[in-house]
């Protein structure tokens, strides 16, 4: 019997109410001074747990001769409650599921000779293929030795890099750079420069060697609108 008792408390009834059903079960019905005797438990807990029962709908009160008797009716109301509790358990589970795939944002920055190195080789680690709105030729000016050992490893890593570049950059600049695909645009259309790669982008402010700034946000989402942004404006683009 001890088994019935727990089940009916991990369906939702509480302890007494649990012992008062478990009883009821054997003896179908019964009158309350015969539970309290039978049970041993205090007057008072024994009729809160009845009421508990009778509200619940899993037992019927009735009155023979002035004297009370409870007897069960189903069990139906406990597969409802059940059922409750488990459409509410799914949801639940639905909602974290969807809170799970939203993407979480980062930040970092990264500043100056060091801050541009350990920036260039995160976006190696990431293997990704790189896209750049707005480039221009600070990284190549600024940190030549950077700039020829990262594109080194990116064609090593085989780390397609397709830029958009302003129409007033030198050709010089840009052809002699190994694997890297330009198309030129508007340079108004980005007053700043933008890496797309993975799952982050990045705000570049090419200011000094010594005065550089990085903005990289990690954000799935915003990082594939760029991409999309970065691949409209390429077609529409000159070689």
């Amino acid at each position: 019997m001890t088994t019935n008792k727990i089940d009916f408390q991990k369906l939702g009834l509480p302890k007494n109410s649990a012992i008062v059903l478990e009883t009821l079960l054997n003896t179908e019905e019964s009158k309350a001074n015969e539970l309290i005797k039978k049970l041993g438990i205090h007057r008072h807990l024994v009729y809160e747990a009845l009421n508990d029962l009778e509200r619940r709908g899993l037992i019927k009160r009735l009155v023979r001769n002035e004297v009370f008797y409870f007897r069960l009716l189903t069990g139906e109301p406990l597969v409802q409650e059940a059922a409750k509790k488990y459409e509410v358990a799914i949801e639940i589970a639905r909602q974290i599921r969807n809170q799970k795939k939203r993407p979480e944002s980062t930040v970092t920055f990264f500043e100056g000779v060091e801050g541009v190195n350990s920036f260039t080789e995160f976006v190696l680690k990431q293997n990704q293929n790189l896209f750049v709105l707005g480039a221009n030729t600070r990284f190549r000016l600024f940190f030549p030795e950077i700039f020829d050992l990262w594109n080194e490893k990116r064609q090593q890593k085989k780390i397609h890099f397709k830029v958009l570049v302003p129409k007033d950059i030198p050709a010089e600049y840009l052809d002699d750079v190994e694997g890297l695909q330009h198309r030129r645009y508007d340079g108004r259309l980005f007053p700043g420069v933008i890496w797309v790669f993975g799952e982050c982008l990045a705000h570049i402010v090419w200011n000094t060697k010594q005065n550089t700034e990085i903005i990289m946000l990690h954000q799935p989402i915003i990082a594939e609108q760029h991409r999309d942004l970065f691949e409209t404006i390429w077609k529409l683009s000159k070689k």
